[in-house]
């Protein structure tokens, strides 16, 4: 099966091919000959990464064609279930740009392009052009944990300024370091029968440190956590329980 790609609806009626030749002069279309030529797929190879879509153009110059169209092909002679999807076309004269993906159920090998593109008297032109589809599995994680949280001063009068600071660490290259420039959020409970509530946040400096501040109003848990991004896992640190102390005339 083929990965069909139409140029706006290439291989529907002439209304369409209309719309593609838009802004072509009549006059150089019947003075030159048909021509075609895939001249670039970018990248190549094509590399799909963990459960990502991988984009890809293919270029493809002509002169005198009144419409263009490509189809995509695994270089083998194995049955393979392929899925065809939509591309876009960006058409600058003669330069018919298409953009297609890849995504990992597609066949991992060598493609090929094939570019066929029609003049105005329906004559056909065909060129062709290899390329590579690859896939690597998407990159782990960094684990990270949160050191040294703490909630204090212990006890604290309610009204007071309650404090916290801790710091971040990921694991790399063998070793645990600080992490810059991350969103650490204080979460505080009653007690272990009661949910989660947030509180504030932090940004950590240069060596992970992070350091944040509330009013206190209530004994109970406090614990910092961290929900990760796409270079970093997720952590939380240990909860912190803290007294609060009620003034009395």
């Amino acid at each position: 099966m083929f990965k069909r790609i139409a140029a706006g609806a290439l291989a529907t009626a002439a209304g369409a091919s209309l719309v593609l030749v838009a802004g072509a002069g009549t006059a150089s279309a019947t003075q030159a000959e048909l021509s075609v030529n895939i001249s670039e797929v970018s990248p190549n190879p094509v590399v799909v990464r963990g459960h990502r879509d991988a984009r890809v153009v293919i270029e493809v110059r002509t002169t005198a064609a009144e419409r263009v169209e490509l189809r995509l092909r695994p270089d083998t002679d194995e049955p393979h279930t392929l899925v065809a999807k939509e591309a876009k076309l960006d058409r600058d004269g003669e330069l018919w740009r298409f953009v297609t993906s890849f995504d990992k159920s597609d066949y991992r090998g060598r493609w090929i392009a094939t570019a066929d593109a029609y003049d105005k008297d329906g004559k056909k032109l065909t060129d062709t052009a290899g390329f590579t589809v690859k896939y690597v599995h998407g990159w782990r994680k960094a684990d990270t944990r949160l050191v040294g949280f703490d909630a204090g001063p212990e006890p604290v009068r309610k009204g007071r300024t309650l404090y916290f600071s801790g710091r971040l660490l990921a694991h790399r290259h063998g070793d645990w370091h600080g992490v810059r420039n991350e969103e650490v959020e204080i979460y505080y409970r009653r007690n272990e029968h009661s949910g989660w509530k947030y509180v504030t946040s932090a940004d950590t400096r240069w060596d992970g440190k992070f350091s944040a501040k509330t009013r206190a109003y209530r004994s109970g848990e406090f614990r910092a956590v961290f929900d990760g991004d796409r270079r970093l896992d997720d952590s939380s640190s240990r909860p912190d329980w803290v007294k609060v102390l009620r003034w009395h005339r």
